[in-house]
């Protein structure tokens, strides 16, 4: 089965608590309202663009335990293709631990388990499926080689990348110049470029040291300050939504797949970054990963639109 949209990355169960705040070394505090979820920004990228109406296929790893099956049965809901993720015996599923302060701020521990599994040999024997697609969306929480080695495939194939630059950290550039999008929020910017993003200024500064490396367009989220695209031939930016943040846990991943979903479907540039936009606003308001990111009725309602975003 062929999938215009091939997500490859990490699965993680969610284990989240809300805290007034978090513990210093050898300090215990009491939080309240735990709950389990399916995450991972691989597969929160999948369930969002499988969720917003794409065909999405998932490459990644689950450990053979409930976790896993948790896992794979949550996509499956949404429609995305989970027949070539594998099961690692032995090995537990990828878990997130994730403590959520009362302004809806988060931290979080990932222990990657399965996910380290994804590896080049893996990725190698799945090439027809990233050949076939219209769209390649990586992130950093599976081995840096195995991510190279997606961008390296798709690249022979001239398949658009995109990068999800978390977590963030320096990226060689025979790697930048195969990242067709990059997608960074403002403290990945920050690490990617090596330099401090303070104002939009600085962002397009930045953005531009990438362009300069090869990258195609860098899609910088700046939270309140919105989204500044910038290519080659220009520069934008796509205003922010006003919304109570509950939980911002996921929103650039969901930024991300309906990107993805938008660009797969033949919008412009600008129509796909506000339908993205969208998207991950609405995600804030409510609690968990992919748990919280919207239907494409809730974001046509936002955007004023019966556009599908396709």
């Amino acid at each position: 089965m062929s999938a215009d949209v091939v997500v490859v990355g990490s699965l993680n169960v969610d284990m989240v608590v809300n805290v007034k705040e978090r513990p210093e070394w050898g300090e215990t505090v009491l939080g309240h309202g735990f709950f389990t979820g399916n995450g991972g920004k691989g597969g929160n990228q999948a369930y969002a663009a499988a969720k917003l109406g794409a065909s999405v296929a998932m490459l990644g790893c689950v450990g053979d335990d409930l976790f896993g099956k948790q896992l794979l049965e949550g996509l499956n809901e949404v429609g995305v293709d989970t027949s070539n993720i594998e099961k690692i015996s032995g090995v537990s599923s990828g878990v997130a631990v994730i403590s959520v302060n009362a302004e809806g701020e988060n931290s979080i521990v990932v222990s990657p388990g399965a996910n380290d599994h994804v590896t080049p040999e893996y990725v190698s024997k799945y090439e027809e499926v990233i050949r076939k697609a219209k769209l390649v969306m990586i992130q950093l929480e599976i081995p840096l080689e195995t991510v190279i080695e997606v961008a390296n495939i798709a690249h022979t194939y001239n398949v658009p990348v995109m990068l999800d630059p978390a977590p963030a950290r320096k990226l060689p550039d025979e790697l930048l110049k195969k990242v067709t999008y990059l997608v960074p929020n403002e403290s990945e910017l920050g690490v990617v470029a090596d330099t401090k993003i303070t104002d939009v200024e600085s962002a397009k500064k930045a953005s531009s040291w990438l362009l300069d490396r090869g990258v195609g367009t860098v899609f910088a989220k700046l939270g309140g300050k919105g989204v500044v695209v910038s290519r080659e031939e220009d520069t934008f930016a796509v205003k922010p939504h006003a919304v109570d943040a509950v939980d911002t846990t996921a929103a650039g991943d969901a930024f991300a797949g309906a990107l993805a979903t938008a660009l797969a479907g033949g919008k412009s540039l600008q129509e796909a970054t506000e339908f993205a936009n969208a998207v991950g606003a609405l995600t804030v308001t409510k609690k968990g990963a992919q748990a919280s990111m919207p239907t494409l009725e809730e974001t046509n309602k936002l955007l004023g639109t019966g556009d599908n975003g396709q």
